[in-house]
């Protein structure tokens, strides 16, 4: 391995201990070797420092425990802060690589540097066993990639981040991952990054998602209206991040933005005679806020009033 890797191969966990063998094999499997790994424990209670141990006498391999626990993105951000390498890649502590996979990413990045984000079709399995392809393959422009996603509400086609090479200077130019959000912490960082060039999707299965139900995707879905929420806090968040007036989405942001205030109004609403259970008024006062920060109160209620008359008027005929 050279002082500086081609590669920083990022592995955050937490409680993952029982997973981490086979994630770290899969890295040290692969073909191309010019990495360093490093693995961020987000201050686990299991056996992740038993199962690391073992690998450590590989001078790629590089652990290290965080003093508190900072949550995902804040993991995520530990990563990126001790990455050395020419390209970032991360890999998920339940998930594996394929063993070709870094050797088919750094050959790609080398013949396009005008790519800022690069992905893979993948494979699930546990929960679920089912391969994941993309509508688009091979080089495409940054910003029709932005514009599908953000219209699509999040809408993830660039897949989550043991699917996605990016490079470390671009970290530098973009920031770090945004901890106000929950499932679409990593999409909302792709698009970022596509705000500086291309993407390129390579149409070949080269790594593999774990499906369980500890998974942030698993969490977000199996609480009621979370992803409602979601969807509100990852659309403010790339405004904030900054939307150039030459992307194609630039005029329609704020209209995406208010259309999903309104469907947190929605959720506000229908909570009203349930208001009795703890879960419920916590809804309730999220979506409140959001509606209130977005003007659209009086609006949301005029509109659900009428459909819902709309309704019982089709129910009686």
């Amino acid at each position: 391995m050279t002082t500086t890797p081609q590669i920083s191969v990022l592995i955050p966990t937490y409680n993952y201990a029982h997973y981490l063998d086979e994630t770290i094999q899969s890295v040290l499997d692969q073909t191309f070797t010019d990495f360093e790994l490093i693995i961020v424990d987000n201050c686990s209670i299991d056996n992740t420092n038993e199962v690391v141990k073992k690998y450590l006498s590989d001078d790629r391999v590089f652990f290290y425990r965080n003093e508190v626990n900072v949550g995902l993105a804040g993991n995520w951000n530990k990563c990126l802060e001790y990455a050395k390498g020419k390209y970032i890649k991360f890999l998920c502590a339940d998930d594996k690589f394929r063993p070709n996979l870094l050797e088919k990413f750094v050959a790609i990045m080398n013949q396009y540097p005008n790519i800022s984000l690069i992905t893979t079709f993948n494979q699930m399995f546990g929960l679920q066993t089912r391969i994941r392809d993309a509508p688009f393959e091979g080089l495409v422009n940054g910003q029709v990639i932005r514009k599908a996603v953000i219209m699509k509400r999040g809408g993830n086609r660039l897949f989550g981040p043991t699917a996605v090479m990016f490079r470390k200077a671009d970290v530098k130019k973009v920031g770090k991952f945004n901890p106000q959000l929950i499932a679409l912490t990593d999409t909302e960082y792709w698009l970022r990054l596509l705000t500086l060039g291309d993407c390129y999707m390579i149409p070949e299965i080269l790594c593999d998602f774990r499906a369980h139900e500890g998974t942030q995707t698993v969490f977000v879905r199996k609480k009621r209206y979370e992803r409602i929420f979601e969807v509100y806090r990852f659309l403010t968040c790339v405004k904030m991040a900054g939307v150039p007036k030459t992307d194609s989405v630039y005029s329609e942001i704020d209209l995406l933005i208010k259309q999903s205030a309104i469907r947190c109004t929605v959720v506000m609403f229908k909570l009203l005679p349930k208001l009795y259970k703890k879960e419920n008024r916590i809804q309730f006062r999220k979506a409140f806020k959001i509606g209130y920060s977005q003007s659209v109160l009086v609006t949301t209620l005029k509109q659900y009033l009428k459909w819902k008359y709309i309704v019982k008027l089709l129910k009686e005929e």
